[in-house]
């Protein structure tokens, strides 16, 4: 599934009196090509992001090296989401935000008393590049005491399966723990699941809601999602 956003202004203004005068702007102001993508950010010497892969694939500088509060290593790859416009094959950052990476476990205890707290699920996708799992999430947060538990999330192996195609189905399960957190008002945050590893043809996932239980079936090969 893509996940891009373009954003086109288009402003009609009516002149009630002009001359020689056009009647619109054109919209090729600063956000008007604005693109988001997911993307593996990649951190050079001096801690400043200098070379984006999105998860359709694109490999794309950045016409200017991008410092953030929440780089803390050089030389790495950080999991991210970025907002840029596509200038001749390079990326003009606007804002890169650091994504959150939860890595699938295989835990027979903690799957056997899997019964997590609920959270608002408003998106869940594999990339065009089947190297993630992405989740858009609102957790119910509030202030907390100096030493309250936190939020914590993760996702857990439930399984493999094998069809009457002799495909292969890995059950994942997101566990969410509300902790000592108080539910006053909702914050969206995103997170990734990496799938490299993963030896199956297609991922079906389990989240428990406000709403219900979501499950959905994502292929990880060429195809659609079931």
């Amino acid at each position: 599934m893509r996940k891009s956003a373009c954003l086109t202004t288009v402003a009609a203004l009516l002149l009630l009196a002009a001359c020689e005068q056009e009647l619109y702007e054109k919209g090729d102001g600063k956000y008007s090509l604005m693109r988001a993508d997911f993307a593996e950010a990649h951190v050079n010497a001096d801690k400043k992001v200098d070379r984006v892969v999105t998860d359709d694939g694109d490999d794309l500088p950045l016409t200017t090296p991008y410092a953030a509060s929440w780089i803390k290593q050089a030389d790495t790859t950080y999991r991210a989401v970025i907002y840029y416009n596509n200038v001749e094959g390079k990326a003009e950052p606007l804002s890169i935000s650091r994504v959150s990476t939860v890595t699938l476990r295989r835990d027979s205890a903690a799957l056997s008393k899997w019964a997590p707290d609920p959270v608002g699920l408003e998106t869940a996708w594999v990339g065009g590049n089947r190297r993630y799992l992405n989740l858009g999430l609102v957790l119910m947060t509030g202030a907390t005491e100096k030493d309250a538990t936190p939020h914590s999330v993760g996702m857990l192996h439930g399984g493999t399966t094998v069809n009457a195609d002799s495909t292969r189905t890995v059950s994942v399960l997101f566990n969410h723990r509300q902790g000592d957190v108080p539910e006053y008002y909702s914050q969206r945050v995103y997170a990734s699941m990496p799938l490299q590893g993963i030896d199956a043809d297609s991922l079906r996932l389990t989240v428990v809601t406000y709403s219900g239980r979501f499950t959905r079936t994502y292929a990880l090969t060429d195809g659609r999602d079931i």
